[in-house]
């Protein structure tokens, strides 16, 4: 029963991190974009599948409260440089999960 926990937790701590990881590239294409750095929350619903959903605000709290996200009204989210240098080095160290 207990390793149970300890790997639902582990389970839920990598699902999170893929939610987070799969979130900070989206904002970072849309950084890119002609259209500007800002993606709206439903923008950004609409493109997760089935999975992410239930860590989705979850993940986008833990993304605001970390400063890599950055979200003034509520409504719309722009990634930040330290969302763009902590994806970079997300994606250098790939931690396997």
């Amino acid at each position: 029963m207990i390793m149970d926990k300890i790997s639902n937790s582990q389970d839920e701590t990598g699902a999170l991190y893929n939610v987070e990881n799969y979130i900070l590239n989206k904002l970072l294409a849309q950084h890119a974009t002609a259209d500007g750095p800002l993606i709206n929350f439903s923008e950004l619903t609409d493109s997760i599948d089935s999975t992410m959903s239930p860590l989705f605000d979850q993940a986008i709290e833990d993304l605001i409260a970390q400063s890599l996200v950055h979200c003034e009204d509520g409504e719309n989210f722009q990634i930040t440089q330290d969302g763009i240098n902590e994806l970079e080095t997300r994606k250098r160290e790939a931690i396997p999960l």
